[in-house]
C-alpha cells in the first residue's frame, strides 16, 4: 500500500481550512497547486474551501480515495484513520503532532492509531511529519516551490527538513522526493529507502535520522540500495543531551552513534559530521563529475594550494606526481618562475587563457583536478568557471574565491559542476566520496564450539578464570596462569607460571580488580606469600607477568544493530581517551585492520620500530567478534590485551551473557 503513499491518484485533506494561517489551509493550497488527480476537502463545518467542496467526513465522499492528509486536533485523529479505513484508502500522512513524542496519553493515541491502520491494511506516515513532496505533489506545510532534481531527502526531524528544502531551493540543486518521517509508527526509514532505491531518477538519498526503527532490517536493506546509489546519513542525538531531547521530540531512541557510524560504514554508505558536509557532498552528488582520491590542484595563488595540500594530507588522499611529458607542455605556460609540479601555480598574473591551457594540458590526467581561482584583475571568478566548463567530463572541480564567486558558482552549477567556495570544504567531500566501503551484509550465524556451550550453560556471567578458559577455546592466547585458593599450593602453581608474576584477586562475579586494590604487580619467589596474604582472599589468579603495548577488545549487544565489537587503546587511560573504534560482528580480517587503523592502535603497535604481532591483534579481534554472536553476550572487555612481538594476550576479561545459557 506504500505506492498509494507515493503515486495516489486522489487525495483526501482532513482538517482543511480557509485560514491561510492554518496547516490544513497550507497544504491543501500546496495539493491544488501541484497535484493533477483528484482532491477532496474535509472539514466538519461542510463550507467550501478555496473553491472546492468541502465534505464533513472521508465517508461523505463517494468516490475512491487513495491517499489521506490528516491535519486535525490530536482526540480526532482515531477516528479520521478509522473512516479512512472504512472508505479503504491505502495511506494516510499523520501531520498532527502531540503523540508518543509528548506524553503518555499521546502515547496512547497512537497505538490506537496503529492498531486501527494496520488492521484496515491502511499505510501511515507519521505522525508527527511535516508532510511529503513527490515529482506529482507537494502534502507538506512548507514551501508550495521546489524545483525538480535528482536527490531524496528523507528527515526525522521536520525543522532539519525545512532546512533542507530551503537550501535544495537556494542553490537550485532540485529534489526528487523529499519524506519528513515523523515517529514513524508505521512506515520507518528503511521502507522509504528501498522505495527510493527503485526510482530512476532518484541519484541518491539524503537522510536525516535522529533513530533507526529496526537494526535488522537497515542492514540488510541499505547495501542493496548503496549498489545503485549512494546513501548520505547525518545523525542527530550524538550527545547525551541529545539524546535525551530525541526522547522528546520524535519519541525514538537513540542508539549509540558510533556504532550507527559503523553500520553505514558496513553497508557502503557515507556518514557525514555536519550539516554543511552533507549539502557539500551534494554537489559532488549531483554533478557530471566522476572524483577520485588522487588530486591535482590547479590555482593562481601559492597559498591556496599549500592549504589544499595540507587538507589532502589531512584527509589522506593523494597528491599527484605530475608526468615528465606534462611537466614539458606546462613549461611553455607557466611563467619563467613558477616551477611546473602540484600544486599547479600559475601565478597571480593568470589570465583566462592561461587557465584554459593548463586545463587542456592536464584533460588526459586520471585524477581530480581541483581548479582554484581567487578573483583577482587579471581574471574574474567567473572567467575560470568558463574554462572549467570547457572541460566538463574530464573530473574538474571548482573553487571559486572573491568578489564574484557566486556569479561563477551559479555558472559552474548550471553546467552541473560542483563549485565550492573553500578547498578544505571540496577536499572532504571528494573524501567522503571516494572512501565509501563495500556493501556487506552481516551474516550472523551462532556456532558455539561444544566446549564453549558447556563452559557457558546455566550462567549469567564467567568468573575470570572461566573466561580465559574461553579464550583459548577461541583461539586467543593468553599468560600462563593458575587458581589458587589453600597458600599450602601457592610455591607449585608459581613455579608453573613462572617469575615475575602478577596476583590477582579471583571473584566469583566479574569487578575491575584494579578498583578494589585487587592486583599486586612484579610478584617475585620471596615476596609470594606476602602478596598471597595481603590480598587475603578465597581465591587468587597467578598470572606470568608480560609487557607490550596495551590494548581493549571489548563487545556488546546494541539494542539497535546487535553484537558489535570495540576495540582501542588500552589499560587505564582507555576510558580516559576513548580513542576507540566499531565494528558489526562478525569482523572480517580487513574490518578489524580498518578498526585498529581508525583508533591508532596500529600506529600504537608499530611505535618506535616495535616489531609487535599486529596479525595476531587482527585474529583476536576477529575471533571475539564470532565469540560474542555465539554465545549471545551482553557485554564483554578484555582490558588490557597485552601485544608484543610474541603475539597477542588476553590478561583480563570480563564477560556478561544476555540470559542463562542452556
Amino acid at each position: 500500500m506504500i505506492e498509494s503513499l507515493f503515486r495516489p491518484e486522489s487525495i483526501a485533506v482532513v482538517g482543511a481550512s480557509n485560514d491561510k494561517n492554518k496547516v490544513g489551509n497550507i497544504i491543501f493550497r500546496n495539493i491544488i497547486s501541484t497535484f493533477n488527480g483528484k482532491i477532496f476537502a474535509v472539514n466538519t463545518n461542510g463550507s467550501v474551501i478555496e473553491n472546492y467542496q468541502s465534505y464533513k467526513s472521508l465517508k461523505d465522499i463517494k468516490e475512491n480515495v487513495d491517499l489521506v492528509v490528516v491535519a486535525v486536533p490530536r482526540d480526532a485523529v482515531p477516528s479520521v484513520i478509522q473512516d479512512a479505513v472504512d472508505i479503504k484508502a491505502g495511506a494516510a500522512i499523520i501531520i498532527t503532532s502531540g503523540f508518543k513524542e509528548t506524553d503518555e496519553h499521546g502515547a496512547d493515541l497512537e497505538k490506537q492509531i496503529i492498531d486501527i491502520a494496520r488492521n484496515g491494511n491502511l499505510s501511515i506516515l507519521g505522525p508527527n511529519t511535516i508532510g511529503l513532496i513527490t515529482p506529482n505533489f507537494n502534502a507538506t506545510f512548507a514551501f508550495e516551490d521546489t524545483i525538480r532534481g535528482n536527490s531524496a531527502l528523507v528527515a526525522q526531524s521536520g525543522g532539519l527538513g525545512v532546512y533542507m528544502l530551503e537550501w535544495a531551493q537556494k542553490t537550485k540543486t532540485g529534489i526528487s522526493y523529499f519524506v519528513s518521517l515523523g515517529n514513524q509508527s508505521d512506515i520507518t526509514e528503511s521502507d522509504v529507502y528501498e522505495y527510493l532505491s527503485n526510482d530512476v531518477e532518484t541519484r541518491a538519498i539524503f537522510s536525516y535520522i535522529e533513530g533507526v526503527s529496526d537494526g535488522d532490517k537497515f542492514l540488510n536493506v541499505v547495501p542493496e540500495i548503496v549498489k545503485k546509489k549512494p546513501m548520505i546519513f547525518l545523525k542527530g542525538g550524538v550527545s547525551k543531551s541529545g539524546s535525551a531531547a530525541i526522547k522528546t521530540h520524535t519519541g525514538s531512541v537513540a542508539g549509540s552513534i558510533d556504532i550507527f557510524k559503523a553500520a553505514v560504514r558496513t553497508c557502503g554508505g557515507i556518514f557525514v559530521d555536519s550539516l554543511e558536509d552533507m549539502l557539500n557532498i551534494a554537489r559532488l552528488v549531483n554533478s557530471s563529475e566522476n572524483v577520485s582520491s588522487d588530486i591535482l590542484i590547479i590555482t593562481n595563488s601559492g597559498g591556496h594550494g599549500v592549504l589544499t595540500t595540507d587538507a589532502i594530507d589531512i584527509q589522506e588522499m593523494n597528491e599527484i606526481q605530475l608526468p615528465d611529458r606534462i611537466k614539458k607542455s606546462l613549461l611553455k605556460i607557466l611563467p619563467k618562475q613558477s616551477v611546473p609540479r602540484n600544486p599547479i601555480d600559475l601565478s597571480g598574473d593568470a589570465d583566462y587563457k592561461r587557465y584554459s591551457d593548463a586545463l587542456e594540458t592536464v584533460k588526459d590526467l586520471d585524477c581530480t583536478k581541483v581548479v582554484i581561482v581567487q578573483s583577482l584583475p587579471m581574471v574574474t571568478c567567473t572567467d575560470v568557471a568558463r574554462a572549467v566548463i570547457k572541460y566538463k567530463g574530464t573530473g574538474v572541480i571548482g573553487v571559486v574565491m572573491g568578489m564574484d564567486e557566486d556569479s561563477a558558482s551559479k555558472l559552474l552549477d548550471s553546467a552541473s559542476i560542483p563549485s565550492f567556495k573553500f578547498p578544505e570544504d571540496a577536499i572532504k567531500a571528494i573524501k567522503y566520496m571516494t572512501s565509501r566501503w563495500t556493501p556487506d551484509k552481516k551474516i550472523r550465524i551462532s556456532e558455539p564450539p561444544e566446549e564453549a556451550k558447556k563452559l557457558v550453560a546455566g550462567k549469567n556471567y564467567l568468573r575470570d578464570f572461566e573466561a580465559m578458559k574461553l579464550m583459548e577455546i577461541y583461539g586467543i592466547k593468553t599468560p600462563k596462569w593458575k587458581t589458587v585458593e589453600n597458600e599450602s599450593d601457592l610455591d607449585t602453581a608459581a613455579d608453573y607460571v613462572g617469575y615475575p608474576l602478577v596476583m590477582k584477586i579471583s571473584p566469583d562475579e566479574p569487578v575491575h580488580k584494579t578498583d578494589v586494590n585487587g592486583v599486586i604487580m612484579n610478584v617475585q619467589k620471596e615476596n609470594l606469600h606476602e602478596a598471597f596474604k595481603q590480598l587475603n582472599y578465597k581465591r587468587v589468579l597467578l598470572q606470568e607477568q608480560i609487557s607490550g603495548a596495551e590494548i581493549f577488545i571489548g563487545g556488546i549487544k546494541d539494542p539497535v544493530f546487535g553484537y558489535t565489537v570495540v576495540s582501542g587503546v588500552g589499560g587505564i587511560y582507555m576510558e580516559v581517551l576513548k580513542d576507540l573504534s566499531y565494528g558489526l560482528a562478525p569482523v572480517s580480517e580487513n574490518e578489524a585492520m580498518y578498526m585498529m587503523d581508525e583508533s591508532k592502535v596500529t600506529k600504537m603497535l608499530s611505535a618506535r620500530k616495535r616489531n609487535y604481532d599486529r596479525l595476531s591483534l587482527i585474529r583476536a579481534i576477529t575471533n571475539i567478534s564470532r565469540l560474542i554472536v555465539d554465545l549471545d553476550v551482553s557485554e564483554m572487555d578484555i582490558n588490557p590485551v597485552i601485544v608484543n612481538q610474541n603475539g597477542a594476550y588476553a590478561v583480563d576479561v570480563r564477560i556478561l551473557l544476555n540470559s542463562k545459557q542452556e
